[in-house]
């Protein structure tokens, strides 16, 4: 990580310090022109220079705390009274950082930077001047970060910070899951001064799960069985209906004889096999919809130029019979297609509703949580809430 500190001082140093250096005969007016430079001019009093470590109230401190200005001597610049010229050899009054444009951060903890020497919950003014890109692949962290009260910071933005996208809903989660926010402030004084070429974009959230397809119509299904009967109309057992009928071979034969002595004998049918067709119906299953199309992903840098839309839903089923029954062609009606699923959110949207039982996951904030102030902010430099 390539990260260059600046300091303004240390003053009354000595040599090799800024000027002033000089570390004797040190004049009110050398202490009013370096530290109170909103008013270099006329008499500045000895309580106008005590060290100011009031962080909740002080946004411009004449003589800041900073470790530097706490650590600098035997006894550091005084913050009540009885404060002595000496505690302000090496003192500073501003504390910078820049990053180089070729740093690439996963989830940027800013608050855990040794090169701010412990000076973020301190009143001193400071600006971190970021250049690189900073991501997220994680919905639940954000691509950069300060956890700790930061106070009189500025970040300059001219880099990049891209949330995490939000994952598309199933069919075992319905819902679309959130999208990750892009910067993260715990809280203190903070103003984030994005530039015309820095990108603040929160994740997009998933897609909802798809509609499941409305249900097919139950048909009927009949499985045939013969009967027969002798010279009469045959029977079917309960519950079945005689569907056909056809006369077979003769089943009742009568006997008779002729000439002298009745000596010549013959048989005569007197009776035919009826034939018939029984039939048994009952309903076919009653055929479900296609299940819904997965959500969409939101976008984000772990789907930074893929896909947002969702997936096409599943075929409905047909109707069906139980074994040795037959489908009867014209009857039911197959279950309809499933929803496609809602596409995910672009930066910092909200990912597709569907009408299912859950919702389309919502747009990770561009910047999240409080104690901060934002300038430049526009719909090319911001994309989410804030």
């Amino acid at each position: 990580m390539a990260l260059t500190v600046t300091k303004t001082g240390p003053f009354f140093a000595g040599s090799g310090g800024a000027a002033p250096n000089n570390q004797t005969n040190v004049k009110f007016s050398q202490l009013r022109n370096t530290f109170r430079l909103n008013n270099p001019s006329g008499a500045i009093s000895a309580s106008e220079l005590l060290r100011d470590v009031d962080v909740a109230n002080s946004t411009d401190p004449i003589v800041p705390d900073a470790t530097e200005n706490s650590a600098i001597a035997s006894t550091p610049i005084n913050t009540a009274s009885n404060w002595e010229v000496s505690q302000f050899f090496g003192a500073i009054k501003f504390f910078d950082v820049e990053q180089d444009a070729s740093d690439n951060n996963a989830n940027f903890n800013i608050s855990a930077l040794t090169e701010f020497n412990n000076n973020l919950g301190k009143t001193i003014k400071k600006k971190f001047t970021l250049r690189g890109t900073h991501t997220s692949t994680n919905t639940g962290d954000a691509a950069a970060k300060i956890l700790t009260d930061a106070f009189n910071l500025t970040l300059e933005v001219h880099g990049n910070f891209y949330g995490a996208g939000g994952v598309g809903g199933t069919s075992s989660t319905i819902s679309g899951t959130n999208g990750g926010a892009a910067l993260s402030i715990n809280g203190g004084r903070v103003i984030v001064d994005v530039k015309s070429s820095g990108r603040i974009y929160g994740g997009g959230g998933g897609g909802e799960f798809g509609e499941q397809g409305n249900a097919g119509s139950k048909g009927t299904c009949f499985r045939d069985s013969t009967v027969t009967a002798c010279n009469t109309t045959p029977s079917c057992p309960p519950g079945q209906t005689l569907i056909s009928q056809s006369q077979g071979g003769c089943c009742a034969l009568e006997r008779f004889c002729w000439g002298p002595w009745q000596s010549f004998c013959g048989n005569n049918c007197v009776g035919y096999t009826q034939v018939g067709t029984c039939r048994e119906t009952t309903d076919s299953n009653s055929p479900p919809g296609g299940a819904g199309g997965n959500g969409g992903a939101g976008r984000g840098f772990n789907n930074f130029t893929g896909s947002l839309v969702g997936s096409s839903g599943g075929s409905g089923v047909c109707p069906s019979c139980q074994s040795g029954f037959t489908f009867q062609t014209g009857t039911g009606s197959c279950g309809e297609q499933g929803g496609t699923g809602a596409s995910g959110g672009d930066w910092g949207q909200n990912g597709g509703n569907t009408g299912a039982s859950g919702s389309g996951g919502l747009g990770g904030r561009a910047i999240s949580g409080t104690g901060f102030t934002v300038l430049g902010n526009n719909v090319n430099t911001v994309k989410g809430a804030i």
